[in-house]
């Protein structure tokens, strides 16, 4: 007979473990969609930088070949 309740407190305590771990997925999940959202926000910035950086570098190449062709005085 004590062997029935054993098997019935062992089934509880498993039971409670994997509504604990599912809570914990659900947490997760949420976690991770706001990670997902920040990455994607944190890509289009990088963008964003490489994009004026690299039209700073251009303008500055142009600078750098035109400034010999304009006389001094």
């Amino acid at each position: 007979m004590s062997d029935g309740l054993g098997t019935q407190r062992d089934l509880g305590k498993l039971e409670a473990e994997v509504h604990q771990l599912q809570r914990d997925v659900t947490e997760l999940r949420g976690d991770v969609k706001e990670l997902m959202v920040t990455i994607s926000e944190a890509k289009g910035g990088w963008r964003t930088l490489m994009l004026v950086g690299g039209a700073a570098g251009a303008v500055g190449a142009l600078l750098a070949k035109l400034i010999p062709f304009i006389p001094m005085r």
